[in-house]
């Protein structure tokens, strides 16, 4: 059974639609749904299209068999159901979740393969690591890296400034978590929400806070080498402390059930929307105390004849940057790959990563 040039992607969401459109242009493509007819619709001209429900790992596997990757696309807690399959099938994996708990199970499960394993290939975690690790490459001795990233409306409006660009039950889950940081070169675990900060960017105020998973590995793997390292998503001013009400003062923290259906009843979505991506490095270099800074901006806009959201974008572009990686065997070494493990020039000269590039 040939595996060359042949891709699955479980779960035809808002961002793997957009993988699906990037990767079927120079790949073979099959997308697996519970829902047929969003996978069809996800799948396009150019892509296959079949049913299955994935928490059927057996029934799973069966599929991917003859699959050179599966990029998982479903909410954070499917990922180890669609792990465990492709695993079983002997398949590469890569999936776009923040998700500290699974990304640890996969971590496991990938210990003793002999295909790449890549979890955590969105933003944050994902990109935002790998400019991270390329930057502090370049110092002698890293003493603070701070990585913020925001999925914005253009043209906030509610009393939240926000709209909802992405999975709810991935806002919810890192805003409620706890959050790996280094400080003082050690790995602690901080509350989310707290941390809180004023930055300007491009001329515009945000405020900055604490949430879930956005460092990935990278704390773990800077220990020694980074004295102060973390991670805090940006919003606009006056979010973070309605947040605070919602998930920690009512409580819904542990009612996320509930949470999520008010939020997804009284916030509208959007795709006008932008990512807002910053990452500063500060340390010895050279000898001289020295500060470097990477921003970006990305908007939504038209990609292949269609108009797509910026996180959709961004986040898909970032995905099928590393698929492309991996289909190429371009990757640093087979089991489990950690994002900051990816070198920074291969990901940009993919057909989809020329847009990170400075």
């Amino acid at each position: 059974m040939t595996r060359n040039g042949s891709i699955a992607v479980v779960g035809s969401g808002k961002i793997g639609e957009l993988i699906v459109s990037l990767l079927s242009r120079n790949y073979r493509v099959s997308v697996y749904d519970i829902n047929l007819k969003r996978a069809r619709e996800c799948a396009g001209e150019r892509a296959r299209a079949y049913k299955v429900d994935a928490k059927n790992t057996h029934e799973l596997a069966k599929l991917l068999k003859d699959k050179a990757l599966t990029i998982n696309s479903c909410p954070y807690f499917m990922n180890s159901y669609v792990a465990r399959a492709a695993a079983k099938a002997g398949t590469s994996y890569l999936d776009l979740s923040e998700d500290v708990k699974s990304g640890a199970e996969i971590e496991k499960m990938a210990k003793h393969a002999d295909s790449y394993f890549v979890p955590r290939c969105g933003i944050a975690p994902g990109f935002i690591q790998i400019i991270a690790g390329h930057l502090i490459k370049q110092y002698e001795t890293a003493d603070n890296v701070s990585l913020r990233v925001g999925a914005l409306p253009v043209n906030p409006t509610n009393a939240l400034k926000y709209n909802l660009t992405w999975s709810t039950d991935g806002l919810i889950n890192e805003y409620g978590n706890a959050c790996e940081v280094l400080q003082d070169g050690q790995v602690k675990m901080l509350q989310p929400l707290e941390g809180y900060e004023r930055l300007v960017i491009d001329g515009v105020e945000y405020e900055a806070f604490n949430t879930s998973g956005g460092l990935g590995t990278l704390a773990r793997t800077m220990k020694g080498k980074v004295k102060n390292l973390n991670y805090k998503t940006l919003r606009y001013l006056g979010h973070r402390d309605l947040m605070q009400f919602l998930l920690f003062d009512l409580k819904l923290n542990e009612y996320r059930k509930i949470l999520k259906q008010v939020l997804e009843s009284a916030v509208p979505t959007t795709s006008q929307d932008q990512v807002v991506v910053l990452c500063c490095v500060e340390g010895k270099r050279n000898g001289l105390l020295t500060q470097q800074t990477y921003a970006k901006t990305v908007r939504h806009g038209d990609l292949g004849g269609r108009h797509w959201s910026a996180i959709q974008i961004i986040t898909a572009s970032s995905a099928a940057s590393v698929a492309d990686l991996i289909m190429k065997g371009k990757l640093p070494h087979k089991g489990f790959v950690r994002q900051e493990e990816i070198d920074f020039g291969d990901f940009c000269a993919t057909p989809y990563g020329k847009m990170f590039s400075k």
